[in-house]
This record gives structure tokens, sequence and C-alpha cells, in this order.
């Protein structure tokens, strides 16, 4: 498996922050389930992704002044567009942190939040039937 370089002392820093987070049952739930599929697929530290995946739920309920929980009842294309956009907040904060060689590292997370976004999708549209 391909070695991803982070900036430490930027990671050390988020493990505290995510240790001071409150977060709801479900939204525990959520970042769980989105972590777990993100660490199979990129070599990282469980806390510091949990924590990448809160700050990337408060800068989207920030930039467009909504909660989380009101995606529930978006119409479909709205919520689409919302979680894409979340993933992509996500990817960009986790890149970021990334030290040299950073080419094949934003390939690798590029790749694992792709993959990660349609099993998501995939799993939504499953619970909606």
């Amino acid at each position: 498996m391909y070695s991803i370089n982070f900036n430490k002392e930027i990671l050390k820093s988020t493990e505290q922050d995510y240790k001071k987070v409150k977060i709801t049952a479900e939204q525990s739930k959520t970042i769980q389930e989105i972590s777990k599929l993100l660490l199979e697929l990129i070599p990282l530290s469980e806390l510091i992704l949990k924590d990448c995946i809160l700050h990337t739920l408060k800068e989207w309920q920030i930039k467009n002044n909504k909660l989380i929980n009101e995606i529930v009842d978006m119409p479909i294309g709205r919520k689409l567009n919302a979680i894409k956009e979340m993933f992509n907040i996500g990817k960009k904060k986790l890149k970021s942190a990334l030290t040299e060689p950073k080419k094949k590292s934003e390939i690798i997370i590029d790749i694992a939040f792709e993959k990660v976004f349609k099993s998501y999708m995939k799993n939504i549209n499953e619970h909606q039937k």
C-alpha cells in the first residue's frame, strides 16, 4: 500500500479538536460509516478522519445556512448536490494537510472519496426503497 504523508502538527491539533466535539447519535453513526469506508482506502488515523468529517459538516452548515438534518427533507436533486458538496469539502480539507509528495497522495484521496461517495449514494438509494 502506498504511504500518504500528512503534516503531523496539523493532525495532532485535529485529534485534540475532535475530543472536544459533541455530536448526536445519528451523526456519529453516519461519521462511523463514512470513516470506515475511507479508512479502507486511505492509511490514516480514524480520529483524524472523523475530525475532518466533523469540520466538513460544520463548514457545509455555515456555507449553506442549514443544519445537516435538514438534508433529509430536501428534494432529491438538492439532497444529492448537498451530499456531493460535503464530500468535496472533506476531500479538500484532507488534501490541505498533505506534505510532499502530494500528487500521488491527492490522486489516492480523489479515488477514495469518489468510491465512498458512490457507495454512500447506493446505500441511501437502498434505504429509500
